[in-house]
Parts: structure tokens; sequence; C-alpha cells
């Protein structure tokens, strides 16, 4: 009997090991809404791995509380027996970190499912060489399973996993009411993201400076300075630029960032990578049209010119194209978010993803697999 089928009448044990809010992150995120959505159907511990200590701590206290969290995993590993333990991971230090974690509970003989959130991950896979490459693929292959955004994330690790173990398991979202944002005003153009260069806040505001239209234009940059100082070079640009209506506030959560969604006219992400961004999904959850860059999983989430508006990174002509189209044909923008909505309600729904994580966990259990790294 294997411990999936230890108890059908018992619910499913899984560890998860990831980040959890109050960071603001879509990682994070991810890890709350499926601790949301299992409520009551599994049984989910998590072991939060976000960072605890000081920006400015010794060496010594990074490391303890590694040894710390390290340490949690082995002793839920032998005491509760999960399942599955499942980790949440992206690139570079938090991979390696992460690659610790599959050995442990290798070792320890419960299965792993290894869930990949990076949006620079092809970047760290192919910056990597001798044995880092070797170490890398051992890892990879390690995990019972390997979860991905997208299918063409599937092809990044396709020469670095077995394909056979690769599952496409986008992000989801709960599905909010349709928002009905104000037919007066300033025309709302709302990004949620960190505050960082690959991020491409600089590309819009420069798109929107070059907007010439009857309507008023309000930018609303909502994030965390993930590179210290980019929120003032940001403030900077926009008094360069000429723009008088731009905020760069800082991060927003909960009902504040709900009404801030809510009172927004269209949804911007001018990214040089992503994943599949929780933010863009959520702006679908209710309706907001979207404008974002082909990168990423994004593609594969609405269908260019009638659920979502999209351009190739740093095209700041095409961006300000799809923002004239927003602000010029207000019936259009309703329709684009009413379609990627849609999409959402069909794809990208919360109820849906976690189902299909559920079939990996189930997958990643019978049988245990043991000694094979």
């Amino acid at each position: 009997m294997t411990r999936a089928d230890h108890d059908d009448a018992a619910p499913l044990r899984v560890l998860m090991v990831g980040p959890l809010p109050p960071p603001v992150g879509g990682m994070a995120t991810v890890v709350q809404n499926l601790v949301q959505a299992f409520r009551g159907r599994l049984d989910v511990r998590v072991l939060n791995s976000v960072k605890t200590t000081a920006a400015n701590r010794p060496l010594w206290a990074g490391v303890a509380a590694q040894l710390r969290l390290l340490g949690a995993l082995g002793w839920q590993c032998i005491v509760w027996r999960p399942a599955v333990v499942h980790i949440h991971t992206c690139s570079w230090f938090s991979f390696w970190r992460s690659g610790v974690d599959v050995l442990l509970a290798r070792l320890l003989f419960c299965p792993v499912v290894l869930h990949i959130h990076g949006a620079q991950f092809h970047r760290f896979l192919g910056g990597l060489s001798g044995a880092r490459a070797w170490l890398a693929r051992r890892l990879l292959r390690g995990a019972d399973r390997v979860v991905v955004l997208g299918a063409g994330w599937r092809e990044v690790l396709a020469d670095w996993a077995d394909p056979a173990r690769i599952d496409v398991v986008p992000n989801g979202v709960s599905v909010g009411e349709q928002v009905r944002p104000a037919a007066d005003g300033p025309f709302r153009i709302l990004c949620l993201a960190n505050y960082e260069a690959r991020k491409g806040q600089a590309d819009l505001l420069r798109a929107v400076a070059a907007l010439d239209g009857p309507r008023p234009v309000r930018v609303e940059l909502f994030g965390v300075d993930a590179e210290p100082g980019r929120r003032g070079l940001l403030l900077d640009l926009a008094a360069e630029l000429g723009l008088g209506d731009v905020v760069v506030p800082g991060p927003v959560t909960g009902a504040e960032k709900d009404a801030v969604v809510a009172a927004a006219h269209c949804f911007c992400l001018p990214s040089y990578d992503e994943g599949l961004p929780m933010s863009m999904l959520e702006a679908m959850a209710v309706g907001l049209p979207v404008v974002a860059t082909r990168v990423g999983a994004i593609p594969e989430a609405l269908d260019d010119g009638r659920e979502g508006l999209l351009f190739e990174p740093g095209d700041i002509p095409a961006l300000t194209a799809h923002l004239h189209r927003l602000i010029a044909d207000p019936a259009a923008a309703v329709a684009i978010g009413a379609a990627g909505r849609a999409r959402l309600v069909r794809e990208f729904s919360l109820a849906q993803t976690s189902a299909q994580l559920l079939g990996v966990y189930r997958a990643a259990a019978r049988p245990a697999r043991v000694g094979r790294l």
C-alpha cells in the first residue's frame, strides 16, 4: 500500500515549502491561494520559506535560519509523513536552496513535486555549464513531478528534466465581478509589479508620454522597490517626460488592492521576463483589458487582439498604439476585458488549476520512488 492509498477516507497530506504573504510577490500569492483552495479537501501544512532575517544580518544568522527550515522539513517528513512534498522555487539561489530540500525529502522517502515559478528560469538554466549544469539536471530529474506554468516552459525544461514527468499547471485566481470603471475623469492605467528594470515600467511611462488624445491619463505603478532606488528613478523619469499624473506609491494589498483594480480602466505589464503573472490573472478575473508583452506563458493565456493586446518587450510605439486604442474606443476596451475574463473563467480559475494540481499530487504519490537521485 502506498502513502497515497493508506486511507481513502483521509485527506491527502501535502507539505508545501514556499513563501507566504505579507511579502508582495507572485509565488507567495500562489502558495496562499493554493492553501485556501485545498482547505477542507486536503491536509496541507506550509513551511514558510520567506526571509525572516534582517537585510544587514550576519552570514551566520542567515545560515542558521536556513538550517532551521531544513530541520523542520526533515522533522515533518519523518513524523508527519506527507504523501507529497510540494516545493516552490525560482531561479539562482532559490533553486539551489530548493535542491537541498529535494534531496532531503527524497532521502526520507517522500515524493517531491518541484514547482518552477521563476520568470527568468530560462536565463538561469542557459547560464549553467559543467558541474552546475550536471547538478541542476540531477535535481530536476530527482523530483517525482516538475510543475511548469505553460507549454513554453515545458519546452525550456525538456532537456533538463524527464519530459514524461513535467506537468503544465498554470497559476489560478478566484473569479471576481466584472469591473465598471468610470466613463469620465482620467483613463487609469494600472501596473502591479515590483520596481525593477525587467518589469518595464519605464517603457510604460515613455509610451504614455507619446499619447496624444483628448482624455487625460493617470498611471498607477504599485510594487516593491526590488532594486533599491528604482522607485525614485521612475518618479524622476515621469517628471522628465512631463507626466503630471503618475503615482508610484509602493505596494498595495487586500481590500485596498481590490479598490485600485476596480477603479482602473486597463492593466499594463510591459515586462521583459515573466512566468504567468498573478497580477495579470487578477486583472483578467475582473474584466480589465490587459496590455502585456509576449513573454513567458502570457501568449498562452491571451488571444492577442481579442482577449488582450500583446507586444514585444521594448516596443514602445506598439505599446502606445495599444493604449491609444483602448482610450479611443471604450466599447472595444470593455469587449477585450470581457473576453479575457471569459478565458480566465474557462482555463485559469483557482478551482480548475487546483484540481489539476491535485492530479499531479496523486501521480507523484503513486508509487513513491526511492533512491533515484
